[in-house]
């Protein structure tokens, strides 16, 4: 058993607040999609005349919108709730960096695909779901879209948060709609300034959060082509994201193919989708156990993208030769920016499985 590392009592008041905040964002994640579920329910059931007046009007308004999340979304969200105060201060905890290597037109729709998963996509909520680390600043006319899971999208209140977050779903029509929209300054769905969408896809899904431990960039990648044949569909450009630093968030057991942990682990990612990743972070007053991710920076790098020719029937060389070119430029990103980010950048290198 490690030993327990204690933080000191005199901690000023701002970092608590950032670790109160790292502390909310877990429990949202964990507990709060489950909670909220219930908290529905048992007011459906149990609650007075006006709690279950609103839940059956409430259900009614999910059940008609059932399908906010494959079609797109609610558009960037709502900006005052991207840009709330406590979402700055989870930014600075870290603190979370987004750094621009090229320029991106906004005459065009984009695919941004990001590593690595991590945990819970720490980087990639904050760079590309609020506008903390000022993305609207560094790509002028393009809005931001992180994907996730559809049925994130039926849990009554959790919904909402998502959608208020600009989330879409990750389904394949989800992200053809965003990358098929009008780039026309003057279409009605562009009164906001801008006219292009970056869709963000963290490619390596569950499987890959259950390699998250520190300077362990192994990427869940080779097999996963299904994103570069919705670009050439949609005839739209495909970015690589690097998150560095959302690796050392958290720690895990080890975890090798085969052991009693991993199988299981297998098992409930294939049966339900989540991976049961069983990680340890930090607490409120010491910093060796805890479901609070550490303090480490989270460097996120954008690179240069990779055109595309529509075509509404790629062949299967077409997505492969997309596919490789993506792999390279990937790993082109990686080794030139990881002397940047990673301390002991010589003995850590990017696997990509």
């Amino acid at each position: 058993m490690r030993e327990i590392e204690w933080a000191p009592l005199n901690v000023p008041l701002r970092r608590r607040l950032e670790t109160l905040c790292a502390f909310g964002w877990m429990s949202l994640f964990l507990f709060g999609e489950l909670g909220m579920l219930f908290t529905y329910l048992y007011l459906l059931i149990f609650g007075g005349l006006l709690a279950k007046t609103f839940c059956l009007i409430y259900g009614a308004f999910i059940y008609y919108d059932r399908k906010a999340g494959v079609n797109g979304g609610r558009g960037q969200g709502v900006k005052w709730f991207r840009n709330l105060f406590c979402w700055k201060l989870f930014q600075t905890y870290f603190p979370a960096k987004l750094h621009k290597t090229v320029d991106l037109p906004a005459d065009r729709n984009y695919i941004f695909a990001a590593f690595p998963h991590g945990v819970l996509s720490t980087g990639t909520f904050l760079n590309f779901a609020t506008d903390t680390t000022g993305f609207y600043k560094l790509y002028p006319g393009i809005r931001s879209r992180p994907c996730t899971l559809n049925f994130h999208f039926i849990i009554p209140f959790f919904r909402e948060i998502l959608l208020s977050w600009g989330l879409a779903s990750c389904a394949s029509k989800s992200v053809m709609s965003m990358l098929t929209a009008s780039n026309n300054p003057h279409h009605p769905a562009n009164k906001d300034g801008r006219t292009a969408n970056a869709v963000v896809l963290v490619v390596g899904g569950a499987a890959e959060s259950l390699h998250c431990r520190p300077n362990n960039y192994r990427l869940v990648l080779k097999n996963r082509k299904g994103f570069c044949k919705i670009a050439i569909q949609a005839g739209a450009s495909v970015v690589p994201v690097i998150n560095f630093g959302e690796v050392d968030l958290f720690d895990q057991p080890p975890n090798p193919l085969g052991s009693p942990l991993r199988n299981f682990q297998e098992w409930v990612k294939n049966t339900t989708g989540i991976a049961p990743a069983a990680f340890r972070g930090r607490g409120f007053f010491q910093y060796t156990y805890g479901v609070i991710p550490r303090r480490r920076p989270i460097n996120t790098v954008i690179g240069a993208p990779l055109h595309t020719q529509k075509n509404d029937k790629p062949s299967q060389a077409e997505i492969d030769d997309l596919h490789e070119k993506f792999c390279k430029s990937l790993a082109d990103l990686f080794e030139k920016n990881k002397p940047k980010f990673i301390k002991d950048y010589k003995n850590v290198q990017v696997v990509l499985e």
